[in-house]
């Protein structure tokens, strides 16, 4: 018996209507077709380049600031726009460890994301993200702490004994990225 099933949490899925959320629509990548290899996301240097690349359309790690487009704009953020999303505020979580040579991890150095590999004497800098890079950890080191964008990298084999909805998804606070394995 799978543990989510005991847990009575549904898969995500399209419903025609909206979420009951103010935040983006989870957004799925899959892992599988051309330019894939191994079989889990977390090893896969495609994988850490199509979430680099969904990053990237976010504007995280932009600093520039633009004019105002209203004088509501002019008075609220006097004169600029409000900051994107820094890289501290993104969080890539996997049931297990990840090591520092794994694809995803690879493909996010290649397109230029400053990403480090948690510790267990980074706790600290991770729960403060002083630091601002993208944090890599395994679900089991930062549970309760929350993140604007949460990247999950998912795989079958360990779902079957994990709770990864419960433990790792509902650590973010506004986007959520699911990089699964496409069945």
């Amino acid at each position: 018996m799978r543990i989510i099933s005991r847990h009575n949490v549904h898969p995500y899925s399209k419903r025609g209507v909206p979420d009951h959320t103010d935040g983006p629509p989870v957004r799925r990548l899959y892992h599988g077709g051309e330019g894939h290899s191994d079989d889990r996301p977390v090893d896969c240097v495609t994988c850490g380049r199509e979430v680099a690349r969904f990053l990237h359309s976010l504007r995280v790690g932009v600093t520039e600031r633009g004019p105002a487009t209203s004088t509501t704009d002019t008075f609220i953020s006097g004169g600029t726009t409000p900051p994107c999303l820094q890289w501290r505020d993104v969080l890539v979580l996997y049931w297990d460890d990840v090591s520092d040579n794994s694809g995803v991890v690879t493909g996010l150095q290649e397109a230029g994301i400053p990403v480090r590999m948690m510790k267990d004497d980074d706790i600290e800098d991770v729960a403060t993200a002083r630091s601002d890079v993208v944090w890599v950890a395994g679900g089991h080191r930062v549970r309760g702490l929350e993140r604007k964008v949460i990247v999950c990298l998912e795989d079958l084999k360990l779902e079957l004994f994990s709770s990864i909805r419960l433990d790792l998804m509902s650590r973010c606070t506004s986007q959520l990225v699911t990089v699964s394995p496409d069945n």
